[in-house]
């Protein structure tokens, strides 16, 4: 008789870490990364994931199709607890979302259950921090899911089929009618030392590090390329190439971007839109990536002089920011403030101010900017101008105010590149 194994605790990798974007760059820098990353996001990182995700999919439709729709969501979360319980007790994975609680329930022996209860979810809120909350989307863009509610496509249905099910060894199909029944209860109890030490090390086979080369080919397909939907009209596929090529041991950096584009070019006509492409990213995060670092950093000068913290930053920065190209910021202008003209015209400012060294007026239009973003989402300024002194009204974290000779080599924002990158690396697109 098939018991189940699984998982639960809130842990560190439960929450998506990030800022509560004060100064609106979120929608800025998507919409610039979005032209040559199509289907990521930032946390969509893992393969395994992806894998872990289809599958739950496929599973919730065939319990579904047994006992009625409306069981997807449980069903897919008592599949991803299993998975995680395979991933990290048997193969020894440290990135799976839920180790703290996964590992801790593991190391008290026993019996596990699996169970969309919140006492036996493996994240505070598995739904919203889980592979059903972070996965779902890229999986649609990605061209592995479809349709409302959501099911695996064709190219999915025929990987699993083909590859995963006989996976699961001496379950096979047969094994996975029995996991379908086991799924369609409410909750599951697995003895992952006993009865069911065949059942997780089979999820497990199926969850190996190492990519068969059939996986390989269909995640090149759906993750690099971008599915059979790609947004980015090739240049995805493009920039996963020079990803595996041209590597940077630093990171991200404007220099690091510049030479991939430089690269891009020199490959020719039909490699100029990636070129472009990434130029602009580059523009773009020069601008954005020291605004979010003063800004940051201003949270924690409350009752400071703007005339002071003027003087700091031009201690700092010295007569001007010399890293914003006002030209090339003036030819982005258009998606720097897509969503509103007074946004555009307010990064245009804060960037001549920048790039001309007027600090003190700079000061001012970041604080305008985030009163601005603050206001059209309802909320509060975090900072205002009393008395020509800064007053914090809300604190996240503050921040620090790099150093000039720190800027040419300063990037915040993601664009969705590692993502990109993560994925080339690992599947050794060439």
């Amino acid at each position: 008789m098939l018991t189940t194994p699984f998982l639960t605790d809130l842990d560190s990798r439960a929450e998506v870490k990030g800022s509560r974007d004060p100064l609106g760059a979120q929608a800025i820098w998507t919409r610039f990364g979005r032209h040559v990353v199509g289907n990521l996001t930032t946390v969509s990182t893992s393969i395994r994931d992806f894998t872990t995700t289809v599958l739950g999919y496929y599973l919730a439709e065939r319990v579904a199709d047994k006992v009625g729709p409306g069981t997807e969501l449980a069903t897919f979360m008592k599949w991803e607890q299993l998975a995680a319980y395979a991933r990290i007790g048997v193969i020894g994975e440290r990135t799976v979302r839920g180790v703290d609680r996964v590992r801790s329930r593991l190391n008290a022996g026993g019996r596990l259950t699996l169970s969309p209860d919140g006492s036996h979810q493996i994240l505070g809120n598995q739904k919203i921090y889980g592979l059903w909350g972070l996965y779902t989307v890229p999986s649609r863009a990605s061209g592995l899911l479809d349709g409302d509610p959501p099911r695996v496509t064709p190219p999915a249905r025929d990987l699993i089929e083909s590859l995963y099910l006989p996976a699961l060894g001496e379950f096979g199909t047969r094994g996975a009618l029995r996991l379908v029944e086991s799924l369609s209860q409410s909750s599951i109890r697995v003895d992952p030392q006993g009865a069911d030490a065949k059942l997780l090390k089979a999820v497990a086979r199926v969850m190996a590090p190492k990519l068969l080369p059939a996986e390989r080919d269909a995640y090149r397909r759906h993750l690099l390329e971008g599915g059979p939907n790609d947004r980015t009209e090739g240049r995805q596929r493009q920039l996963a190439s020079l990803l595996t090529e041209l590597q940077s041991p630093e990171g991200w950096t404007p220099s690091y971007v510049l030479g991939l584009a430089k690269a891009a070019h020199r490959r020719g006509e039909a490699w100029h839109p990636l070129a472009h492409r990434l130029d602009r990213i580059r523009v773009c995060e020069a601008l954005l990536a020291p605004m979010a670092r003063l800004f940051s950093w201003l949270l924690g000068l409350d009752g400071k002089s703007i005339k002071a913290i003027g003087k700091d930053i031009r201690q700092a920065w010295g007569s001007s920011v010399a890293t914003i190209d006002l030209a090339s910021t003036r030819e982005i202008a258009a998606e720097l403030g897509a969503e509103n003209v007074e946004y555009r015209d307010r990064w245009l400012a804060i960037a001549e101010l920048a790039a001309t060294g007027r600090y003190e007026d700079l000061l001012r239009r970041l604080i305008d900017q985030n009163r601005a973003v603050m206001a059209a989402r309802g909320g509060a300024p975090w900072v205002e101008v009393q008395e020509n002194r800064i007053s914090v009204k809300f604190r996240e974290e503050s921040g620090w105010l790099p150093k000039g000779d720190e800027l040419p080599s300063l990037w915040r924002h993601s664009y969705f590149l590692d993502s990109l990158r993560i994925h080339a690396l690992a599947l050794e697109v060439v």
